[in-house]
């Protein structure tokens, strides 16, 4: 079976509808294996929507959607992050305790067993796989308990090969569930300065080392310094050359292959490029990826 691939865009960033189906349908002509969209000041569920309408062939998935904003009927699957949720004035509450609820609520209205309303409930007409976000082991091993597969950011080759015992570890308390799935969400950046390309990834993802979640993921992956600026709201500077190496791929094309081929050994099974935001940069990683 070929390695496969899959890209993740961000349309919340102002992208027209018809610009959403373009992109899918290019990223299928390039044959890309899978498209996600992130939820970013947008409904995912509906962008999801006009991406499957628009092709034919390509999976098409949440990367992710935040299941404090719809009732599992409705579906979602990661619990997005504290700073965020606050802003909409949102109590997560205990996050592993609500994601094992809601998952399991989804797959249950997925077999046609959820509470009965006005209408039937009747079970999907296609099996579809339910995919949970984790970063931290604990929300890893819960996601292999529930889900299946599994859906990482920021990780590293080396934090990849280590999830391998917290995956075992989760799939041994779930039941009729195949082996995991395991994606990974990896920043790219393409040019031939790398340099160039280091600042464009720190102007990309500053915001996410402002996050509880992602500092607490650098600190347990070694990045013990950088963890320290994150918590002091340094934002971008504090994505260190070695993070963004560890974490991203990065620099001219072939150096990013060999990166992406890096990946694959150490376990990922559906690597998500993620460009920086911007039709014009999706469309650039889906050129250059052309399969």
């Amino acid at each position: 079976m070929p390695d496969r691939l899959g890209l993740a865009v961000i349309p919340g960033t102002g992208w027209r509808a018809t610009e959403i189906q373009a992109v899918a349908r290019e990223a299928e002509e390039a044959g890309f294996d899978a498209i996600f969209a992130a939820e970013v000041n947008t409904d995912v569920m509906a962008t999801a929507q006009l991406m499957g309408a628009a092709t034919r062939r390509l999976q098409v998935g949440t990367w992710i959607a935040n299941i404090y904003l719809r009732h599992p009927y409705a579906c979602g699957l990661g619990v997005s992050h504290p700073p965020v949720n606050a802003a909409l004035g949102i109590n997560m509450g205990d996050t592993s305790i609500t994601l094992r609820r809601y998952v399991t609520a989804v797959r249950g209205w997925l077999k046609g067993e959820g509470p009965p309303t006005h209408l039937p409930q009747r079970p999907s007409a296609e099996r579809v796989p339910i995919y949970v976000a984790a970063v931290t082991s604990r929300t890893v091993e819960l996601a292999c308990e529930l889900g299946d597969g599994l859906m990482p950011f920021l990780w590293s080759a080396e934090r990849v090969k280590q999830s391998r015992s917290w995956i075992e570890r989760g799939r041994a308390n779930a039941r009729d569930l195949g082996r995991v799935d395991v994606t990974l969400g990896l920043p790219t950046f393409i040019g031939d300065d790398l340099g160039a390309m280091r600042e464009a990834a720190r102007a990309n993802l500053g915001l996410y080392t402002t996050f509880p979640f992602f500092q607490r993921l650098f600190r347990a992956s070694g990045f013990t310094m950088e963890a320290d600026q994150m918590e002091k709201n340094v934002g971008g500077p504090s994505l260190s050359d070695r993070i963004l190496d560890a974490t991203c791929l990065m620099g001219p094309l072939t150096r990013c292959q060999e990166q992406l081929a890096i990946f694959r050994a150490a376990g990922v099974d559906l690597p998500i490029l993620v460009p920086p935001i911007g039709i014009d940069n999706a469309r650039a990683v889906i050129k250059a990826f052309r399969r």
